[in-house]
């Protein structure tokens, strides 16, 4: 009832109707329907069903029972979408989407949920080929081309800009994606940039901490990109890769140096730790390579016991106020970190560590986790 002003201004404007008019058929005081529309008063309840049959909408609409319905609705498929997403089932949230925007065809929060597990369902070899065949990243492509033409909260359309970067280069349309990217306002124009100026006190502090953590593992990332063959890889040395991926691994513990136990910190050492173990068993130090796999072993021990916790607070001096919760993380695999790592070991690159006791006694381990 609370809404019932708004929903009959609402209907009246779009029916080209008057407050007169309406009170004229409802026979009261055009000055009634004016304080039911500035919410200072609200309809007796018997003239509800005389209103709803002047606008031709059900009382449960006029009510705004409908929107109430649909939210609640909305809340519980949106719980499901994030357990799934922590749980790394991207084709049930692929499944789900579909299913919601069925019943709500023009909900776009629902088309960008729909379009993230489409372009992220690459994580494996399986993955990209089922990806491939069922046309994944062009059916986010064209959702996402739909959200731009018809959609105007900036915040959505932004998202769906990104999906469309990243996904129109790997059809082939790279002009296109160069357009939107340039047509995007710079870093120092985000969100997180301008509030780390606009805040005072504690709430400075916690934002600046916050963006000092998105910018070191955009920078870690970034390093991790470079390093990649399609980049600078190619024109790097084994040990040279090395380097930088072992520069990208000190960003994190510099910053989080007391926060071992985190799982935002053991996810993104736990990729770096295997990627030098398949390094130095490329340049043929078998030491280097069981050191790394160790290590990656540890933080991926550390990452699944951490995977269930509720928030945990950074103790680090450089991120003291912020918190990470590990039930709003995503990824795209099922199953554990340590089962992840136990089908990395499956590479041919680690067949020269492969009869070794260290080796086997990992494989063990790992296999009495899952």
């Amino acid at each position: 009832m609370l809404k019932i002003g708004d929903k009959i201004k609402s209907l009246r404007k779009a029916q080209d109707i008057t407050q007169e008019k309406l009170a004229a058929y409802l026979n009261i005081s055009y000055q009634a329907v004016s304080k039911w529309e500035k919410g200072t008063a609200l309809p007796d309840i018997t003239l509800v069903p005389q209103i709803a049959n002047f606008f031709g909408v059900s009382a449960d609409e006029l009510l705004c029972m409908k929107e109430v319905k649909e939210t609640e609705d909305l809340k519980e498929y949106e719980k499901i979408y994030r357990e799934n997403n922590r749980l790394g089932k991207m084709l049930d949230n692929i499944v789900l989407s579909r299913e919601v925007l069925a019943k709500y065809p023009r909900n776009y929060q629902w088309m960008l949920n729909l379009s993230y597990p489409l372009i992220q369902y690459n994580d494996t070899e399986e993955h990209i080929k089922y990806s491939l065949e069922h046309g994944f990243v062009e059916e986010a492509i064209s959702i996402c081309e739909r959200i731009l033409e018809d959609c105007t909260t900036d915040s959505i359309r932004h998202s769906a800009i990104q999906i469309l970067c990243y996904s129109y280069k790997d059809v082939g349309k790279q002009d296109l994606a160069l357009k939107l990217a340039n047509e995007m306002p710079g870093m120092c124009l985000s969100k997180e940039h301008l509030l780390s100026h606009i805040y005072i006190g504690e709430e400075q502090i916690k934002q600046c901490q916050n963006l000092l953590l998105s910018m070191i593992d955009s920078s870690a990332g970034i390093i991790g990109m470079l390093v990649s063959n399609e980049l600078m890889g190619k024109d790097l040395t084994g040990f040279q890769k090395i380097e930088l991926i072992e520069i990208a691994n000190s960003l994190y513990k510099l910053v989080l140096n007391k926060d071992e136990n985190i799982l935002f910190y053991n996810c993104r050492l736990h990729r770096n730790y295997c990627l030098l173990a398949r390094l130095w068993c490329k340049n043929g130090d078998t030491e280097k390579a069981m050191e790394n796999l160790l290590l990656a072993e540890k933080t991926a021990t550390n990452y699944d016991a951490c995977n269930s916790l509720t928030e945990q607070k950074y103790n680090s001096l450089l991120a003291n106020r912020c918190t990470f919760n590990p039930k709003t993380v995503g990824r795209n695999w099922e199953g554990t970190q340590t089962g992840m790592l136990l089908n990395f070991l499956q590479g041919k690159v680690f067949d020269c560590l492969r009869e070794t006791d260290d080796f086997k006694q990992l494989v063990v381990r790992l296999n009495n986790m899952q």
